[in-house]
């Protein structure tokens, strides 16, 4: 029998939440990555959970869920590569996971950025992360790449707490 992939799902703007909790009802497994931030409005301060990635949600399912994952209230449609939707490697999502947990800094980037050494976090918080490593404005960072929905996720390391793996083929 299969194993269940992750896939990335366009979903209604800023109702990542409700369309996460909405797929977990009908029984699927849901991912919305959230983000602590400072909000202020005229009156007071609060922090609050924002999506890292706006209108989008991850799913972990098995491809013949594909059309009831669509009839979920709030889901537009999925990711897709080629005309199918595009399945994510599931130590992307760990290591999405692994970064968000952990008390390092990081920042989101629109840019693009040539594909190097792939690295993984051997040391520290971030242990077990996996990324490129690049040198990004002065600094040495480890990207963090979710192909399918072209986002990628940029942290400050330090070279000493990573180890090199293999090249990564295009």
């Amino acid at each position: 029998m299969p194993n269940p992939k992750w896939y990335a799902l366009y979903v209604k703007s800023r109702n990542e939440k409700k369309a996460c909790l909405r797929l977990a009802e009908n029984g699927f497994t849901a991912y919305v990555p959230l983000l602590k931030t400072l909000r202020q409005w005229k009156d007071r301060k609060k922090m609050v959970e924002v999506p890292l990635f706006g209108s989008y949600v991850f799913v972990n399912i098995l491809p013949k869920q594909f059309y009831n994952v669509l009839q979920v209230d709030g889901v537009v449609n999925f990711v897709r590569l080629e005309g199918q939707p595009d399945p994510i490697p599931d130590d992307q999502i760990e290591s999405l996971k692994l970064l968000l947990n952990s008390s390092e800094k990081f920042e989101i980037s629109y840019d693009s950025f040539d594909l190097g050494d792939e690295v993984e976090v051997v040391k520290g918080a971030l242990t077990g992360f996996k990324g490129i490593l690049v040198n990004y404005k002065g600094k040495k960072r480890a990207l963090l790449k979710i192909e399918a929905i072209n986002q990628t996720l940029m942290v400050e390391i330090s070279p000493s707490a990573l180890k090199k793996r293999d090249k990564i083929h295009t």
